[in-house]
């Protein structure tokens, strides 16, 4: 099983992804209402659901094209 340099940096934006949706739908819970990436897009629920759907869309293309590192079937 080899692994690709494009996996590795999906596995590092689902990552970012996963801790943009976590502030974005925990925000009133925390005092840190900025991420990284809120200076050119704002921390709410739309863009992070929004960011999920287009990270889930590239893995799945990854997926298809064998480049994640795991595969079933």
């Amino acid at each position: 099983m080899a692994t690709y340099m494009e996996g590795i940096l999906w596995y590092l934006v689902l990552l970012d992804c996963i801790i943009y949706n976590t502030m974005a739908w925990t925000y009133k819970k925390h005092k840190q209402q900025y991420h990284w990436i809120s200076k050119w897009f704002p921390l709410n629920r739309f863009m992070g659901f929004y960011y999920l759907v287009l990270v889930l869309w590239t893995g799945y293309t990854l997926y298809r094209m064998k480049l994640l590192g795991f595969y079933f079937g």
